[in-house]
């Protein structure tokens, strides 16, 4: 599979980091499709005050790691976990980041040919 292409998977990512005194925390699940209208798209809707960093954590990462993604496939945002305390817009930015660094890891592990398995 080339490495603009993640496959049809569904991925979920979850970040929190401790700040001091508190937290900063959000999670996403999104799916990967190739038959479906290209873009970014929610099937659910998110907390109107993080639609866009979602999007923007999305978008920039499709760019860095998958660049001919948004052209010939899409993504669907099925699940957006918001803390009601944690949550913030720098949260789901990293979120949308990271759910896309699992899926370029699982491209490099696939053309790597690596088998993980277990050692006893």
């Amino acid at each position: 599979m080339p490495r603009n292409h993640p496959g049809e998977v569904e991925h979920f990512a979850f970040f929190s980091m401790h700040l001091g005194g508190r937290f900063q925390s959000a999670g996403l699940r999104v799916q990967f499709h190739y038959n479906q209208v290209p873009g970014i798209h929610f099937k659910v809707e998110p907390p109107a005050e993080y639609a866009e960093a979602i999007l923007n954590g999305l978008q920039n990462g499709l760019a860095c790691d998958f660049p001919e993604f948004p052209l010939t496939a899409s993504v669907w945002i099925n699940e957006v976990i918001v803390h009601d305390v944690a949550s913030s817009e720098a949260a789901f930015y990293r979120a949308g980041l990271l759910v896309i660094r699992q899926a370029l890891a699982l491209v490099e592990i696939a053309e790597s040919g690596s088998l993980l398995s277990v050692q006893r």
